[in-house]
């Protein structure tokens, strides 16, 4: 088993990859422990250990965060979407689509400090022109209602990427 901590944002954060069972990424906040486990999000409470919340059914949902007032986790799929789900009801409330040819693969989402934008990065491939090769981006989305703001190019160093795991 190989665990990394991922050091920015307000919650621990823990990517856990064993190689001969599955990926586990771990959020734990004040209130909640989340695992994020491939086909599964799994909810419990921080001190007790109840498990709250579990849905399976999903694909290569492997990262994800809470946001600053632990009412809401985003649950990041390996390719084009992300999950919104209600720590207050305990139900996904909002599946949503990443910009018309990007994905986002081996990558996290985060909150702002005050949970007003979610922050989810993308990238593609360009086969044309001058600027071949991957295209990176962070996509801005107002957390009302998960609407996207603005989608901003950047450099590969301000993707925040999955721990490296040798």
């Amino acid at each position: 088993m190989s665990k990394r901590t991922l050091k920015d944002g307000k919650w621990e954060r823990i990517f856990d990859y064993d190689f001969h069972t599955r990926i586990f990424f771990t959020i734990i906040t004040d209130r909640f422990q989340t695992e994020l486990s491939g086909g599964s999000v799994m909810i419990s409470d921080k001190n007790s250990g109840k498990v709250l919340y579990k849905k399976s059914g999903f694909h290569y949902l492997y990262t994800g965060d809470v946001s600053p007032d632990e009412k809401t986790l985003v649950a990041l799929e390996n390719g084009k979407h992300f999950y919104v789900f209600s720590l207050d009801t305990f139900t996904l409330e909002k599946r949503v689509t990443v910009p018309r040819g990007y994905e986002s693969i081996d990558f996290y989402p985060s909150y702002s400090a005050d949970g007003s934008v979610l922050t989810v990065p993308v990238s593609r491939y360009c086969t044309q022109g001058k600027q071949r090769g991957y295209q990176y981006c962070l996509c801005r989305y107002e957390t009302q209602n998960y609407g996207l703001l603005f989608v901003e190019e950047v450099s590969r160093e301000k993707i925040p990427f999955w721990p490296s795991m040798r």
